[in-house]
């Protein structure tokens, strides 16, 4: 049936463990993950205004002094690129060869408006896009690139995670990115989706470029990373379809629960196992709705502990995934928030997108795995389990990751 989510998986031939090693954060919350997280802390909402026909809108705009659109972008991949190298043991060449996965649901829709301005018609060819924004990572590789709504930056995640999972790649670039453009805010202003001002209900837009360097090994030969940090792998990426609405969800959730129970059983956890929520909580009730039934039929009653950031740091839309992801990454980084969310150890993270795109991530502290892989090991097997990717591997994993997957976002042979 259409509203349903698609529960097809994607083999991997191998079942190597994706970490987490580096991460990089640049939103209106602070020009690092670090100053991100303390501003969160601190409660910060550096809200402002973006005009659009003679409305002034809610905008999380970020804090750069310059004026012109590739100059920000340009700029802020120099500030995501020196985050993600630093201390990771990357010399420029490693890291210039990296392969680079990409999420938007706009990419250089700001640049096209640019050209549109200065010349009073569309732009007649290419726009170097992403020549330009390697060039400022400082990155040689051909990108592959990913716009599936807002869930854009977790399907450049998840076409990361499995191809290290099955040994293509040893390391990734994963980034989101969203700038300002007006055809995205017009888009929403039109479907009468955006917040009036910061206390209504609705969208409040923001501009993001968040990044993760992953890795498969806690020390890698070909980047010298000694260990992950923060210290978190990727247990599961799900990306799933809900076929009920081109701009909702199935309002009672059970699509989106699909999806959730896909993932916790991709990485071999129960909900109970879950200790920290990352829901999408967009503050548009169809979406809110549904998201809050979907975790009720996972959770019951003992729902755990859940954070959100859109109000303040704005929907990011496709670079939500990654933007929020470092964001509470770097967050549970700090003692004041490790302590203030009771020191997680596995976190669930949701999104949901238009055209019925959804995704869950599941990731886990390094120590928290190898407890669960060490116990796991020593289970007894049943016999019905055999042959079914269920039973103890090489290396102590008490499940197989080489079933991993979600819908993927591409096709593998």
């Amino acid at each position: 049936m259409a509203h349903r989510a698609r529960q097809n998986r994607v083999k991997t031939k191998t079942a190597r463990p994706v970490y987490i090693s580096r991460i990089a954060h640049v939103s209106a919350l602070g020009l690092s993950a670090a100053a991100a997280a303390k501003a969160q802390l601190a409660g910060e909402k550096n809200i402002s205004r973006r005009e659009l026909l003679g409305t002034r809108h809610p905008w999380f705009a970020l804090p750069l002094d310059e004026q012109d659109w590739m100059a920000r972008v340009r700029r802020v991949a120099r500030l995501v690129a020196a985050e993600l190298s630093a201390g990771a043991g990357i010399s420029p060449a490693g890291f210039a060869a990296l392969p680079l996965f990409i999420g938007s649901s706009s990419f250089a829709a700001g640049a096209a408006e640019t050209v549109a301005r200065r010349s009073g018609r569309p732009p007649a060819g290419r726009l170097d896009f992403d020549k330009e924004l390697c060039a400022a990572l400082g990155n040689a590789t051909s990108p592959w690139k990913f716009s599936t709504s807002c869930t854009s930056g977790l399907a450049a995640l998840e076409a990361a995670f499995l191809l290290m999972g099955q040994g293509r790649i040893e390391t990734a670039l994963a980034l989101g990115l969203e700038f300002a453009n007006d055809t995205t805010l017009a888009g929403f202003a039109g479907l009468g989706l955006l917040a009036p001002t910061e206390n209504d209900d609705g969208l409040i837009l923001g501009e993001a470029l968040a990044g993760l360097l992953l890795t498969t090994a806690t020390t890698s030969a070909t980047t010298a990373t000694t260990r992950p940090s923060p210290g978190w792998k990727i247990s599961a990426c799900r990306l799933g379809v809900d076929g009920y609405s081109v701009t909702a969800p199935t309002p009672d959730g059970r699509a989106l629960a699909a999806n959730l129970a896909a993932a916790l059983d991709d990485a071999g956890i129960k909900a109970r196992d879950i200790d920290l929520v990352k829901p999408h909580r967009v503050r548009v009730s169809s979406a809110d709705a549904a998201e809050e039934s979907a975790l009720d039929q996972i959770f019951g009653k003992h729902r755990p502990p859940e954070i959100s950031f859109k109000r303040q740091l704005g929907h990011t839309l496709g670079a939500s995934g990654p933007a929020e992801l470092t964001l509470l990454l770097a967050l549970l980084d700090t003692a004041a928030g490790a302590a203030r969310y009771r020191h997680p150890q596995r976190l669930l993270f949701n999104l949901i997108g238009f055209g019925g795109s959804i995704a869950t991530l599941i990731v886990e502290r390094a120590g928290a795995v190898a407890a669960r892989n060490e116990r796991q090991a020593f289970r007894p097997v049943a016999q019905n389990e055999l042959g079914r990717g269920l039973h103890p591997l090489p290396g102590g994993y008490g499940r197989n990751p080489g079933l991993q997957a979600g819908v993927s976002t591409f096709a593998l042979p």
